[in-house]
């Protein structure tokens, strides 16, 4: 018991002081409580998160074997050859980026010369 008491500390605070440190003691408290409030929804929320991702998992898994059935199911489209040649044509033509990208960095005139070279093509075609 000797040791117990030669190893306490006694600090005197006035009362106002002590009042001030009691009120700073409950008001961390309240935040501390709604820290763990804040801290319980997130957690319920990143929980919420999961299960919504795992259905929309399933769900995307299910459209998917969906769409390769219907793909079986379906007939198949046979475009003429004509036809099927035009439309790589098309395709070859907008797939390469750069030419967007070029024409947006073209100026206004460079822009009207090659409309007009495309409205020319398509005028030839229909002959």
């Amino acid at each position: 018991m000797n040791m117990a008491k030669e190893n306490l500390i006694h600090i005197k605070l006035e009362y106002d002081e002590s009042l001030d440190a009691r009120r700073d003691i409950l008001s961390s408290e309240v935040q501390l409580l709604k820290i763990a409030a804040k801290i319980k929804d997130y957690k319920y929320y990143r929980t919420k998160e999961f299960e919504l991702k795992m259905i929309l998992g399933k769900k995307i898994k299910e459209l998917k074997t969906n769409i390769t059935s219907l793909h079986k199911v379906l007939p198949k489209l046979k475009l003429p050859e004509l036809l099927k040649n035009e439309a790589y044509e098309g395709q070859k033509q907008l797939a390469p980026h750069k030419t967007h990208t070029a024409t947006k960095d073209l100026g206004i005139e460079s822009q009207l010369r090659e409309i007009e070279r495309k409205l020319e093509e398509l005028q030839s075609r229909r002959m």
